[in-house]
């Protein structure tokens, strides 16, 4: 059902839109002074422009965050941002974490390409029954 079938539909209030991926990354969790408090890994099951949806099996409970993800050819990228919120999943014993990205728009630019093209390189890959591991080095 969209808006204008349902009025009483609250607005989008994104920005940018969000592309559906999966993608396995570390996180480094920081606190309001930048300090570490946590590290961990996660799924950034969404992305956009401005931001992701994290996907992790405790709330993350910080202000700050550094998504670090590996790309096609084997290189660390990285993308910082801000928590905006976390909550219980639809996933039992698992939390989302909205993430608003900060930092420069080359590292938000870099950090989606890299998230993307490995995504559907390793998503082609399964439906080929390629290795996705061989084929996230083959370039």
């Amino acid at each position: 059902m969209s808006l204008a079938q349902n009025p009483s539909a609250p607005p989008e209030r994104r920005k940018h839109p969000r592309i559906d991926t999966s993608n396995d990354v570390e996180y480094i969790l920081l606190d309001q002074n930048r300090e570490r408090v946590d590290k961990g890994e996660g799924q950034a099951l969404n992305l956009s422009q401005s931001g992701a949806m994290l996907e992790t099996k405790k709330p993350l409970n910080g202000a700050f965050i550094i998504l670090i993800t590996i790309d096609l050819e084997g290189k660390q990228v990285q993308v910082k941002g801000k928590v905006a919120y976390t909550r219980e999943s639809d996933r039992p014993g698992f939390h989302v974490t909205g993430i608003r990205f900060t930092g420069s728009r080359k590292e938000h630019v870099n950090a989606i390409v890299a998230f993307v093209k490995t995504y559907y390189r390793r998503k082609y890959s399964r439906q080929n029954g390629d290795d996705p591991q061989q084929a996230d080095s083959s370039g």
